[in-house]
């Protein structure tokens, strides 16, 4: 069995990713080794696959393939909407109806790098997306390696997940 440590909101990372936790020159070693399968930052779609298989080394499959497909996909609906502003009404669990007013799309020429679906640890019948992505703040800076986890809850005899707003944790 992996070993892990606490990530940010109370997920378990694995521990080769935290290599805080690893004596002095085993964690330079894992440092190292990170730095050799990571793309550039900048490289574009040519390192998006790289990404992925890091995520998928890094976060061993605990859903069905199908079950994780159908996540990510609509992971990356509820993203796309979220840093763009459109198509929010599509996910109300995601985006409730608030009063105050809505602050402008902060990003354009979204694309998703990366995204794997995983049982929430903290939390049951509930799914973290992890998504990796890039896009291009209100200034026209395009920066990729951006980090999402989006969270989704399934009811009890019911087939869709939904997605949870930010603060639901």
């Amino acid at each position: 069995m992996e070993s892990s440590t606490e990530a940010p909101g109370g997920r378990r990372a694995p521990t080769d990713l935290r290599s805080s936790v690893l004596p002095a020159r085993t964690a330079q070693a894992a440092k190292s080794a990170l730095a050799v399968e990571l793309p550039p930052r900048g490289e574009g779609r040519a390192g998006d696959r790289q990404i992925q298989e890091l995520l998928e080394r890094s976060w061993p499959a605990d859903l069905p393939t199908r079950q994780a497909s159908d996540l990510v996909a609509v992971a990356r609906a509820v993203l796309f909407a979220d840093v763009t502003g459109v198509g929010r009404d599509r996910f109300p669990t995601a985006f409730p109806t608030r009063d105050e007013p809505l602050i402008a799309p902060a990003f354009s020429r979204v694309r998703i790098q990366a995204a794997l679906a995983r049982k929430d640890t903290t939390a049951k019948g509930q799914a973290v997306v992890h998504l990796v992505w890039a896009g291009a703040d209100r200034g026209g800076t395009y920066t990729d390696g951006r980090l999402a986890d989006l969270t989704f809850r399934h009811s009890q005899g019911d087939a869709a997940w939904e997605p949870l707003p930010p603060t639901s944790r």
